[in-house]
């Protein structure tokens, strides 16, 4: 092998080295940017409010979110009971919202059930809850769930329905 051939393949060598480098660059860059979008969505803290009721002459909810008291006793109502717990969950609409999630009116035992509730990093809140059904009742029902949320955690709140 002459000299002129030998630069050939050292460079031919370079080459291919350097096109493998720079696809093995794009796909660790392409990983990393897509883990760096699932680490920006941040769980929230909340906690569910226990011991409310929708109100029967309630208006369908247009938005999940409230954030005033006066719009909160519009759909629900408190539901004290004797004994320790009895009391509602306390909101403070001060520092504190609500979300909530309401279904029509059944008579099959129905629970929901918050599951997480995520932040996006950029302004959007999503709430996931799964629906548990039981027996047949002799009475309807309207499911709700209610999380109170610190409004530190603010934004456009969705809901979702998972299995």
């Amino acid at each position: 092998m002459n000299n002129g051939s030998f630069l050939v393949a050292v460079a031919l060598v370079i080459g291919l080295a350097a096109c493998d480098g720079k696809k093995t660059s794009e796909t660790t860059t392409s990983e990393s940017m897509e883990s760096h979008e699932a680490s920006m969505e941040k769980e929230i803290a909340f906690t569910v409010a226990e011991k409310y009721f929708m109100k029967n002459d309630a208006p369908n909810l247009a938005d999940p979110k409230i954030e005033t008291a006066k719009e909160f006793a519009k759909f629900f109502g408190s539901a004290t009971v004797m004994g320790e717990d009895g009391k509602p969950t306390a909101i403070d609409f001060q520092t504190q919202y609500v979300i909530a999630v309401t279904k029509s009116a059944t008579n099959v035992d129905t629970e929901l059930s918050p599951v997480s509730l995520v932040s996006d990093g950029e302004g959007k809140l999503t709430l996931s809850y799964k629906v548990e059904k039981g027996e047949t009742q002799s009475h309807s029902m309207k499911p709700i769930l209610i999380v109170i949320v610190g409004k530190t955690a603010d934004g456009e709140v969705t809901v979702r329905e998972v299995d």
